[in-house]
């Protein structure tokens, strides 16, 4: 008898074995070759699953924030505003082995994007998602009288996104730098820059 495959949980352990490939060696060390070998299966196994190195690789990015908004959904439930806005950005933040992990692999998509076409729409895509879930929660938050009136909400997202790229170039090139303490110091103070006069703190 045939054996049956579960074709979703085998990609799902390929772009596993590609996060473990980045996380020990970055994106010079994430050849077929080497995804393959993490993986425990052969280069012409891979090519079942993926079109090429950079379906892989972009694979592992959407999964990645897809791993980081599953998170944050279990934790939004009956939460709104400046609060829900609050848990979307520490898990999105480096502040763990698992959340630098994530930050690794968003670092090294950046430099494949870079002069590609496909990665870089894949990218924008991605970012623009982000943002509009952000914006999202700053709307609750202005319906809800959190924020200062006439905020410019388009551009305190521009902030928030600083925010996290920032902090996630500092995990993976200067490690130590930004503990997770003074991340969390740094978005709480963002956050209470845009919060109402008198407004209770929601933390």
């Amino acid at each position: 008898m045939p054996k049956i495959v579960d074709h979703d949980a085998r990609r799902r352990q390929i772009v596993m074995a590609t996060w473990r490939v980045i996380a020990a060696g970055g994106l010079a060390g994430a050849t077929i070759r080497e995804i393959a070998r993490e993986a425990g299966c052969s280069s012409g196994v891979l090519a079942h699953y993926f079109t090429d190195r950079q379906d892989i690789l972009a694979s592992a990015m959407v999964m990645a924030h897809r791993g980081v908004r599953d998170r944050t959904d279990a934790q939004l439930e009956g939460v709104h505003g400046l609060a829900a806005l609050r848990v979307m950005m520490l898990e999105s933040l480096p502040l763990d082995g698992q959340r630098v992990l994530e930050a690794r692999i968003e670092a090294c998509f950046w430099g494949e994007a870079v002069g590609n076409e496909r990665m870089m729409k894949l990218q924008n895509t991605e970012v623009d998602g982000f943002c509009a879930r952000i914006k999202q929660r700053l709307l609750e938050a202005d319906k809800a009288s959190e924020v200062r009136s006439g905020l410019d909400l388009d551009a305190v997202v521009e902030q928030f996104l600083a925010l996290m790229d920032g902090f996630s170039i500092q995990a993976v090139l200067n490690p130590g730098r930004l503990p997770a303490e003074r991340q969390i110091v740094h978005l709480d103070a963002l956050l209470d820059s845009i919060r109402c006069t008198g407004s209770a703190a929601r933390r």
